[in-house]
C-alpha cells in the first residue's frame, strides 16, 4: 500500500522529494530497480503526481542528473572560492571533487547508477556528455587552464572512471599516489602558460 503524504501546492517540493526518492533508490538498488511505481511510493505521491513532473524514466534520471550536475558545478566554485592559489584552483576544485575516493559517498554512488545508464544508452550518453561539458565550462575551469591543467583533468576523469567501474589496482600502486601526483602539478609555478 502506496504511503501518500498530504498534497502541498509547492509543485518544486514535489518535485525535488521525487528526485530524492530516485536517488535513494539508486544509492541502496540500481538503475535497473528504479520505477515509477517505486519512486512514487517512497516520496509519497501518487503515479500521476510523478508523471505530471516526470513523464518517463528518462525524464526522471534527466532530471536527477541535471541535479547532481548543478550540485557538482556549485562545489567547484565554492571550492575555487576558498584557494588562495589562483594558478591551477579550478583544476584542483574539479580534481578534488571529481575524486572517488569514498565508495559510500551518496554521490559516488548516484554518478555511478547514472554512469550505467548513460553508458546503455548511446544518445542519452551523447546529450549528458553535451550538457556535462557545459556546465563544466560555465565553472570558468576552460579559461583559467593551460593545456597540461586540463590534462591533469582529463587524468583524473579516467581515475574516477576506473574507481567507478570496479577496475583492479595496477600493480600495487594506489589511486590516491596517483591523485597525488595529478594535485601536485596543479600547484607548479612551471605550467601558468
Amino acid at each position: 500500500m502506496a504511503n501518500h503524504k498530504t498534497r502541498t501546492n509547492n509543485p518544486e517540493s514535489v518535485k525535488s522529494n521525487l528526485l530524492d526518492a530516485a536517488a535513494e533508490i539508486l544509492i541502496h538498488e540500481s538503475a535497473q530497480k528504479l520505477t515509477l511505481n517505486l519512486v512514487a511510493q517512497k516520496a509519497g505521491v501518487s503515479k500521476g503526481g510523478l508523471l505530471h513532473h516526470f513523464p518517463s524514466k528518462e525524464k526522471l534520471l534527466d532530471g536527477l542528473f541535471h541535479r547532481e550536475l548543478n550540485l557538482f558545478r556549485d562545489e567547484i566554485l565554492a571550492t575555487m572560492e576558498k584557494d588562495p592559489v589562483k594558478t591551477g584552483r579550478a583544476a584542483r576544485a574539479y580534481i578534488g571533487l571529481g575524486n572517488a575516493s569514498n565508495p559510500q559517498d551518496k554521490s559516488y554512488i548516484i554518478l555511478r547508477q547514472l554512469l550505467s545508464v548513460m553508458l546503455s544508452d548511446s544518445k542519452l550518453s551523447q546529450e549528458w556528455t553535451r550538457i556535462y561539458w557545459q556546465t563544466i565550462k560555465s565553472t570558468g575551469l576552460f579559461e583559467e587552464s593551460s593545456p597540461l591543467m586540463i590534462l591533469c583533468c582529463l587524468a583524473a576523469d579516467g581515475l574516477s572512471l576506473w574507481e567507478i567501474l570496479g577496475a583492479e589496482k595496477l600493480n600495487g600502486i594506489q589511486y590516491e599516489e596517483i591523485q597525488n601526483i595529478i594535485e601536485h602539478i596543479t600547484h607548479s609555478k612551471k605550467i601558468e602558460q
